[in-house]
């Protein structure tokens, strides 16, 4: 007889749920339902409706909008090649690029616009969270609760309020999306179904690869609800789990694939820091300490910031061995009351899908980050809510005290969060918050303010800030980049120094082959302002030979082979540029160029 597991109608944990299965009769109306989701909805909307006047920032932003030539441009053939062949920014996420690609084909570069887009996305999260888990469990209160937990967490401010971290918002929407035709398939399993499972996943890969948890967080589902671990025919556990594990068999290869993919991209791009720079001990014990900070920050969500440096050998014994205690505990308690699944599945379910990101592969140099925590916070969610509920039907607890204290939990939270949220309007706002919230000298803190000092047009406390970073950091080739830029309109020979030094020490930065492409740019522009044809057009070839579409080099060396007559050669790239980013300047000068070239 085959161990395939079948659906069961009715759950065995009463104290959790209300409605059996996936398929099972909800136990409120269908316009309660509606209510809760409207109001979920809307309140979110109004939490992060100030949004709508941030700014991009200067951390990340340039490299997936403002200043990538190929999502400014929108979408079109070559775009849509250059998203899927991609590595930059050190992962394979072309669903991401494609989704920046279209907001600006559709609102060019109002950043308004783009901060919608990103709540609207966190929008779309909450209600399906509060869909699957009414539908799981049948439990409307509790499931609106969890719901408005994660919209309103000041936590996933970071996730909401940043346009780079898109990628997060689509990898959870496809990951929720992939857990709900889960339940789709469980009802009634069948290879269709199963294909769709696989392909909604496969777009959490190509979203953002902290999808790849994935296969493992639906056999935490087999657990609870979904129960699909009890049989009714008297077999061994062993026999239902082994064909539940042979069942992700698929989505495992797909993992495994995402896997590699991802290590390939931040390999190319220098992302990862080798052990030689970071001891493995040292990362696991920064990895105990991160688990429990997460529980801290999201119990007492204060002095949150956009970057924690990475204490490196700071850590002390003291706290290391108060983390590992802390989890331990944890653990041995949900095992304790393992059958009160919620509590297994909640607590393994914040484990595994904070693994990826926990700093055992130590990518960037922060210790953690709020935004790492967007999804593997739902599983502790889900332990408050039921675990209080539970207590206060021990307790007898009248409903309206039930919902007036939600409430004050849910207010306080929205509280915390709108203030918050002030600190993401710009830059320089960002960073003078992440460098009080730091109390000390951090190389990113200081560099970015200083950057974000110098938009503003405060030079000489930029130069301050500018100088700090490169004294944190001496061989870093952002302070000599930046600082060229800052010359380049008023001292540009000056500033083709400060980029030759940046290029020199770029081998030693994440983007090594962006920063040396930047630089090649910046100085044959240089070049060109001080008349410099032949010497800006050989830094303009060596850019192209590092990215054939480079857009600032196509157009540069475009315009210098017009102004030395080189017609057809001018007309050659301006096509391809044009073909890039349609600019109606790029396109006058084509036509002027394919006029000449008539001529000639």
């Amino acid at each position: 007889m085959s161990t395939r597991p079948k659906p069961h109608g009715q759950l065995g944990h009463s104290n959790a749920i209300q409605a059996g299965g996936w398929h099972g009769l909800l136990a409120s109306p269908r316009r309660n339902r509606g209510i809760a989701a409207a109001l979920l909805a809307t309140a979110t909307l109004l939490l992060y409706f100030p949004v709508v006047h941030h700014d991009f920032l200067n951390f990340d932003d340039p490299d997936y909008v403002t200043a990538n030539s190929h999502v400014r441009s929108g979408l079109n053939f070559p775009n849509l090649g250059w998203a899927f062949r991609s590595l930059e920014a050190g992962n394979w996420h072309p669903v991401t690029w494609l989704f920046h690609m279209a907001d600006c084909q559709f609102f060019g570069l109002n950043p308004g616009a783009h901060h919608v887009v990103n709540v609207l996305l966190h929008a779309a999260n909450v209600l399906l969270l509060f869909w699957l888990l009414q539908q799981a469990t049948g439990a409307l209160g509790r499931s609106f609760l969890v719901a408005a937990l994660f919209a309103f967490h000041p936590l996933n401010i970071e996730t909401v309020a940043w346009v780079a971290e898109r990628k997060n918002l689509l990898s959870a929407l496809f990951s929720l999306i992939t857990i709900a035709a889960y339940g789709w398939y469980v009802q009634r399993p069948s290879w269709k179904r199963y294909l769709l499972v696989g392909g909604v996943f496969v777009l959490a890969l190509m979203s953002k690869p902290m999808a790849v948890t994935i296969p493992f967080l639906l056999l935490l589902l087999d657990y609870w609800p979904l129960q699909r671990g009890v049989r009714k025919d008297g077999r061994g556990w062993y026999q239902q789990w082994g064909w539940l594990f042979f069942e992700k068999a698929p989505l495992l290869a797909m993992t495994t694939g995402s896997v590699a993919i991802t290590v390939v991209a931040q390999r190319a791009v220098g992302a990862v820091v080798p052990v030689t720079g970071l001891s493995f001990w040292i990362r696991v014990q920064n990895a105990v300490v991160s688990y429990v900070e997460y529980i801290v920050k999201m119990l007492w969500p204060t002095r949150l910031a956009v970057y924690y440096p990475h204490l490196e050998y700071s850590l002390t014994w003291s706290q290391v061995a108060a983390a590992a205690i802390m989890l331990a505990g944890m653990t041995a308690l949900v095992l304790r009351f393992h059958r009160r699944g919620y509590l297994v599945m909640g607590w393994l379910f914040y484990v595994l899908a904070l693994f990826p990101v926990i700093g055992i592969i130590q990518v960037g140099g922060q210790a953690m980050a709020d935004r790492y925590a967007y999804v593997p916070l739902v599983g502790l969610f889900i332990i408050i809510v039921w675990g209080l509920a539970e207590l206060a039907d021990a307790l007898s607890v009248s409903p309206a005290a039930r919902t007036a204290a939600s409430l004050c939990l849910i207010a306080a939270l929205a509280a915390t969060s709108r203030h918050t949220l002030q600190y993401w309007q710009d830059s320089l706002t960002l960073f003078t918050r992440a460098r009080n919230v730091a109390g000390r000298g951090n190389f990113v803190i200081e560099n970015n303010l200083a950057a974000a000092l110098d938009a503003a047009g405060r030079v000489d406390e930029a130069m301050e800030h500018y100088q700090a970073a490169r004294a944190l950091d001496p061989g870093n080739p952002v302070p000599h980049y930046n600082l060229a830029v800052h010359l380049l309109g008023t001292q540009p020979q000056a500033a083709i120094e400060e980029f030759q030094l940046a290029m020199r020490y770029a081998f030693r930065d994440a983007h090594s082959r962006q920063v040396t492409i930047s630089c090649l740019d910046n100085i044959g522009t240089a070049l060109m302002r001080l008349n410099d044809y032949d010497g800006a057009a050989r830094n303009y070839t060596a850019a192209l030979s590092l990215d054939p579409d480079d857009y600032t080099a196509l157009v540069g060396r475009g315009e210098i082979f017009y102004e030395q007559g080189r017609f057809s050669e001018a007309v050659s790239d301006l096509h391809r540029a044009a073909g890039i980013n349609p600019d109606p300047a790029v396109h006058w000068l084509l036509i002027e160029s394919l006029k000449k070239q008539g001529q000639d």
